[in-house]
């Protein structure tokens, strides 16, 4: 939902910088009048004048205050201009290009379901897909479940930079200050050869090869440059009460552009810490080695990606399959 208020302001603000008017049909984006007060069975918003200052509000209609309250919009990385956001309902698989770059055609895998139909140009921000990614499954919709995807994402940023190449989230009520680093990933997905796109109890001494479909969601290529630069994909092992330990396993991603295409790469889990059985976390995250020194991306300030997996035997409590992401 946050995701959609910031592409429907991004598309407000290009249009209002054009001087350009916007008419309600869908030759722009259709807006539907009082669907805000129809989310409330008991009557309409009790503050006409500032409906989300209303008393008697819906959960619904709180969660969509909440969503819209930030005024985050989307640019290029350059300039604090707004960015062309346009969106869509829905698209199998793949988005399509428009003419600016940021428009790109991506990989969208989440909606893979045989039921997924195009609804809409299929350019930008797929609003089904994106709540995919927010759900973990291949429905977008709360009351169906077609099936749980190997990947969460928990932040309206990662849906943000996956649908828009190379751009910028900027925060009008602060001076346009941006708020991404210019470093940035995302796992689209992670084949753990389960049949239900959930990690196995993994046991101690053994090898689980996994495949990872990475996404360079930030401003430049990961271009190497032996042996003085390269990114991978690595992990780092975690458990309450212990700190962070890297993994031994790595996948080089040398060479991925910005956008498109989204490498798949394989990674071996092994060499499991000696911490007791029970619920581990294993942080996926991009390494750099340059010649600034080594770094992961999480320590510019885009988040890791968290897995809880199952050490020696059964868990005393059903793990989550994705953790909040960390900061």
């Amino acid at each position: 939902m946050q995701a959609q208020a910031i592409a429907a302001r991004t598309y407000a603000y290009w249009h209002i910088q054009r001087g350009s008017i916007i008419n309600n049909s869908n030759e722009f984006q259709v807006f539907v009048p009082y669907a805000f007060e129809r989310l409330n069975p008991a009557g309409r918003p009790d503050n006409v004048a500032e409906p989300c200052a209303s008393a008697n509000l819906h959960p619904y209609q709180r969660k969509v205050c909440a969503a819209v309250a930030p005024r985050w919009y989307v640019t290029t990385a350059a300039t604090d201009l707004p960015i062309h956001a346009e969106f869509f309902a829905d698209i199998p698989v793949r988005t399509l290009s428009g003419a600016p770059s940021y428009l790109q055609a991506v990989d969208d895998p989440i909606s893979s379901h045989p039921d997924v139909t195009l609804n809409g140009h299929g350019r930008g921000m797929s609003q089904r897909g994106s709540g995919r990614w927010a759900r973990g499954n291949r429905s977008f919709h709360l009351e169906r479940d077609l099936g749980a995807w190997s990947v969460t994402w928990t932040r309206v940023e990662q849906l943000i930079v996956h649908y828009y190449t190379g751009v910028q989230l900027r925060d009008a009520a602060a001076g346009n200050a941006p708020l991404l680093p210019a470093a940035r990933w995302n796992p689209l997905q992670i084949d753990w050869g389960t049949s239900d796109q959930r990690p196995p109890i993994l046991w101690r001494g053994q090898r689980y090869p996994i495949s990872v479909e990475v996404q360079n969601t930030g401003l430049e290529p990961w271009i190497c440059s032996t042996p003085n630069v390269s990114y991978t994909l690595r992990y780092r092992w975690q458990k309450p009460g212990y700190g962070l330990l890297t993994g031994s396993g790595s996948a080089t991603l040398c060479g991925t552009p910005p956008g498109d295409p989204s490498p798949l790469v394989g990674l071996v889990i092994e060499n499991i810490p000696h911490w007791g059985a029970g619920a581990y976390t294993l942080w996926f995250d991009v390494h750099v080695v340059s010649v600034y020194g080594d770094y992961w991306l999480s320590e510019l300030g885009w988040p890791a990606y968290g897995v809880s997996v199952c050490i020696d035997g059964p868990c005393k409590t059903q793990l989550p399959l994705v953790l909040r992401t960390e900061s």
